[in-house]
C-alpha cells in the first residue's frame, strides 16, 4: 500500500509542477492590450431604426468607428464580425485625416451596452492596406441629440 500511495502522490506533484510551469509560460509572453479611451453615441440604422457608434481615437491619425444597428440595450458579451455581408448588423470603418474612409474587417465585442453607462469592449480590425487595430476601449456616452425616422 505505501508504494502505492507514493506513486500517486509523485503523479499528483509531477501533474502540479507541469501545470503550474504551463500557466507562468503561456502569460508571460502576453503583450498587454492598451485600453482607448472612446465615445458611444445614440445613431440610426439606414431604415431609420434605432442603433449606436462608437468613436475610439486609435492614434494621432486615425478615428475608429463602429456603428451597431440596433439598440443600445445589450445585457450579455457579444460580437459583432465586419464586414457585414446581410446590411442588417452594422458598419465599422476608419477615416484616416487625410485619406478617405476605409472599411473594416474584423470584430468588435461589446460587454454590455445600456444608456448612460460606461460601455466597454475590445477589437481586433484591419484595413484592406493592412494596418492593423487592436486593442479594449471604455467609452461614455456622448451628448450628441438624434432623430430618426
Amino acid at each position: 500500500m505505501k508504494s502505492r500511495t507514493r506513486f500517486f502522490i509523485a503523479i499528483g506533484l509531477i501533474i502540479l509542477i507541469f501545470g503550474i510551469t504551463w500557466i507562468s509560460f503561456s502569460t508571460r509572453n502576453q503583450a498587454a492590450i492598451l485600453v482607448f479611451p472612446a465615445t458611444i453615441n445614440r445613431d440610426c440604422a439606414p431604415w431609420d431604426g434605432s442603433a449606436f457608434t462608437v468613436s475610439i481615437p486609435y492614434d494621432s491619425g486615425s478615428v475608429i468607428n463602429i456603428s451597431i444597428w440596433q439598440s443600445p440595450d445589450i445585457k450579455l458579451p457579444s460580437t459583432f464580425s465586419f464586414p457585414d455581408e446581410t446590411g442588417q448588423i452594422g458598419f465599422a470603418y476608419t477615416l484616416p485625416e487625410l485619406d478617405p474612409l476605409e472599411e473594416l474587417t474584423g470584430k468588435v465585442t461589446f460587454w454590455r451596452v445600456e444608456q448612460d453607462v460606461s460601455v466597454e469592449g475590445e477589437f481586433d480590425f484591419m484595413t484592406q492596406r493592412g494596418k492593423h487595430f487592436k486593442g479594449k476601449f471604455k467609452a461614455e456616452w456622448g451628448n450628441e441629440v438624434i432623430y430618426c425616422g
